[in-house]
């Protein structure tokens, strides 16, 4: 006996399984093998039910097989679509059940008319017995139980929103099962003298029935799915059923046309779209999240948790506070090695009670770069105003004081000549007075350089030999412990300049070089280098008057040394004039001054690199003479 019950039990879940996969297959196999296979079961059924089977109980009495092994799985199954798929499907199978009962129907009328013809025997007898003797409470049978399937939905969805919906599943499938039970109560009412075993058999059934309802909650919720059908009333089944199956097919070839439209719209946006649970757990994301977050395609993040992609770079973003209100952040991401900066919102939304997230992303690495770059190029810009607005105001303080210089030296000349006292004294006074004034020339003469107002005698200059020339001019610096490192080829570079204020140029590059060194520890070692743009040390970035020309057709040179090197303060005001480092007395502050000012006058440019205790680098470019 307890073997039936255990047999009866696995065949209930076998059929409700094999009912409940080819369901969820529907997409792959069509609609109309997983209809004909619930057709097949209600029509096997109802000849399990002619014939009667049953299953003893162990406390007694016993239950129809065919009640507990087809249609209550049938019912489940039927309760399963409705709950997951929405009223049409249900619908649509519904009919797909009553065209199977017809066929029994038929079927029965048919058998029996052929019976008539059948010899008399043993077949004659079974034919008999399935489809003439109980026909009438066989057909009744069908009868409750296509209406049991009706009841379904509407018992369910009479249930309160509030209430749980495993006891809501349990509840419908009790009352439908006692609605299938509809002909013993019948014949109760009729006979008046149902006997003990019968009840028993009715209680066990309704107990199974509670037995599939938890069943079916717990696959319900390994589908992670929002149902769409909690919103239906009670009686829009009804509605639906009687009448209104055109409508509803139109409002669904509606609801599929507008979710299509949805998910191509999502797929393909610009916009990142990642969507997660309360969480964070990544549940779904289109395209273009892919891209950002991966660099590719795919969905390869899908169960990943999406906060420990990100790190904040502004704003802030609290899971917690995200959950009730909308929050904006920039953040960073790591993409293949390769970091990217992305603008993201944080929304919460609901969807049928469920908590979800939904961030928007854009990746702004492409603007936080251009921003970067707008911005070194304004500091250029207003570096070069600076320097412009200086040498406007340099030129016309050193045009004038040197004509008052010269004025001095004059009156001093001529005193020297018209005095006839003590000449000897006074030809001191007068020379200190000479000497002086001609010092402050070469300093008038060192602003107008700067002011690009000086007097040049522009030629052709070989690059590399007026880098030897100069260079021979610190060899008494070598005996002191000073290296001196030339990497200049023999082929010619040459510009257009002035070929004594490039030597000046140099000079003061060589100068300041050997006073960055004189506190190192250690060797001391200046590296002067030559050769053709693409090659510099430094990565030419040619400034906007120049936008049209290319490598080849500049030429630098550079002057490297491992002294203390700059901070950036003082790389930003190490060519004003008068800007010193150096102690008061040992230098006047002219001497880069006049060096930006020379190098900008031959169209050529300075770029810089310099970092405390790293040394400095000079790299200057000139235009090449072809």
């Amino acid at each position: 006996m307890n073997l039936q019950i255990v047999t009866a039990f696995l065949e209930l879940l076998f059929v409700f399984v094999i009912l409940a996969a080819l369901c969820h297959q529907r997409e792959r196999i069509g609609v109309a093998p997983v209809t004909m296979s619930f057709g097949a079961m209600m029509f096997f059924g109802m000849l399990m039910s002619a014939a009667e089977i049953n299953a003893p109980l162990p406390w007694g009495g016993q239950f129809n097989v065919a009640q507990v092994a087809v249609f209550l799985p049938l019912q489940a199954a039927f309760l399963m679509i409705y709950i997951s798929l929405g009223v049409l499907k249900a619908q649509r199978l519904l009919l797909g059940i009553m065209c199977s009962f017809l066929l029994y129907i038929y079927f029965v009328m048919l058998i029996r008319i052929q019976c008539a013809v059948i010899p008399s025997g043993p077949l004659r007898d079974v034919v008999d017995i399935l489809l003439a003797d109980g026909t009438a409470s066989v057909n009744l049978s069908a009868v409750c139980n296509l209406l049991s399937f009706f009841c379904l939905p509407l018992i369910y969805s009479a249930m309160p929103r509030r209430m749980e919906n495993t006891l809501r599943i349990i509840i419908a499938l009790v009352f439908a099962r006692l609605i299938g039970e509809l002909p013993e109560f019948i014949l109760f009412y009729i006979n008046k003298n149902l006997p003990l075993f019968q009840w028993q058999g009715m209680v066990t059934e309704l107990g199974i029935s509670v037995f599939m309802g938890v069943i079916l909650s717990m696959y319900l919720v390994l589908l992670e799915k929002d149902f769409r059908n909690n919103d239906h009333g009670a009686l829009d089944f009804v509605f639906a059923f009687f009448g209104s199956y055109g409508r509803v097919k139109e409002l669904e070839d509606d609801l599929v046309s507008w979710e299509n439209r949805y998910h191509l719209v999502l797929r393909h946006t610009a916009e990142g779209i990642v969507m997660t649970d309360a969480k964070g757990e990544i549940r779904e994301m289109n395209i273009a999240a892919g891209e950002i977050f991966t660099g590719h395609r795919g969905d390869s993040l899908i169960g990943r948790n999406l906060f420990s992609l990100l790190h904040l770079s502004s704003g802030e973003y609290d899971l917690n506070k995200a959950k009730e209100e909308p929050q904006s952040f920039i953040c960073t991401i790591d993409c293949g090695g390769e970091e990217k900066h992305i603008a993201a919102s944080l929304s919460p939304v609901r969807l049928k009670k469920q908590l979800l997230l939904v961030l928007v992303a854009r990746d702004i690495s492409g603007e936080i770069k251009l921003a970067r770059e707008k911005e070194e190029l304004t500091e250029q810009l207003m570096h070069s105003q600076r320097m412009e607005s200086l040498g406007v105001l340099a030129g016309g303080i050193a045009h004038d004081f040197n004509n008052c210089i010269h004025a001095i030296m004059g009156h001093a000349d001529v005193a020297g000549m018209l005095y006839t006292g003590d000449p000897e004294k006074v030809s001191n006074h007068l020379k200190n007075i000479s000497s002086i004034a001609e010092k402050a020339g070469k300093l008038t003469s060192q602003l107008l350089g700067f002011a690009r107002k000086g007097k040049y005698n522009v030629v052709d200059i070989n690059l590399g030999k007026l880098l030897n020339e100069c260079t021979g001019l610190l060899d008494p610096f070598r005996t002191r412990g000073v290296e001196l490192r030339c990497e200049i080829p023999e082929k010619e570079l040459m510009i257009k300049g002035d070929m004594v204020q490039m030597q000046q140029v140099i000079l003061n590059l060589l100068i300041n070089a050997l006073d960055a060194t004189a506190g190192n520890n250690g060797e001391r070692v200046i590296t002067l280098s030559a050769g053709y743009g693409e090659n510099a040390p430094l990565k030419m970035q040619k400034p906007p008057e120049y936008p049209e020309e290319n490598a080849l057709k500049f030429v630098y040179f550079s002057v490297q040394d491992n002294g203390s090197g700059m901070d950036e303060e003082t790389k930003k005001k190490i060519f004003e004039p008068f800007f010193t480092t150096k102690p008061v007395g040992s230098g006047t502050g002219m001497g880069l001054a006049m060096v930006y000012g020379t190098v900008t006058h031959h169209r050529g440019w300075i770029q810089l690199d310099s970092s405390p205790g790293r040394g400095t680098l000079f790299c200057f470019f000139f235009p090449q003479v072809i």
